[in-house]
């Protein structure tokens, strides 16, 4: 399986939306990230299955992904990858997917970098730390175990929009 995990991207702030699971993009984050997405198209295709908190900054990052991909995967909502997921819920939740699937799950900080140290070391302690609308890839052997993910990219915001044709 190749398992990709992004962090939405930049939010409205708490402060605005005292309902956490409201708070959407903020435009500019929004922008950024459809130009971001543009660019990670050749590394994501083919996506077979993309799966989103049902938070609402999850969601639209999650519909700017499917829009660039034109013609790729439905969103599919889970509540697995908001809040408080476990790394149970969400070992369960994909080996419900092929073991030659290629997946991006689109969620939230602290959980996307915690998952992405388990898979990577086992045991949590690699440091990783996801800035809104951050990327990585990872590659396993069927279906992902901790400690058995190899990392094949992690690509912050910034590092997208330096590549050649993206920088303006």
């Amino acid at each position: 399986m190749e398992l990709f995990f992004m962090r939405h991207a930049e939010a409205e702030s708490r402060t605005l939306y005292p309902d956490d699971g409201e708070r959407p993009l903020t435009e500019r984050g929004r922008q950024q990230q459809e130009r971001v997405v543009s660019a990670l198209i050749p590394l994501l295709q083919p996506l077979h299955y993309l799966l989103s908190s049902p938070l609402r900054r999850a969601r639209q990052t999650a519909a700017i992904v499917a829009t660039a991909m034109q013609g790729g995967p439905v969103v599919e909502e889970t509540s697995v990858l908001a809040g408080d997921c476990t790394l149970g819920t969400v070992l369960d939740l994909l080996h419900r997917y092929p073991r030659d699937a290629r997946l991006l799950c689109v969620g939230h900080e602290p959980h996307m970098s915690k998952l992405s140290a388990v898979f990577l070391d086992g045991e949590g302690r690699s440091a990783i730390a996801f800035q809104a609308g951050a990327l990585l890839g990872l590659a396993f052997s069927g279906h992902p175990t901790p400690g058995r993910g190899t990392l094949r990219f992690f690509l912050r915001p910034a590092d997208v929009l330096l590549l050649p044709g993206m920088m303006g």
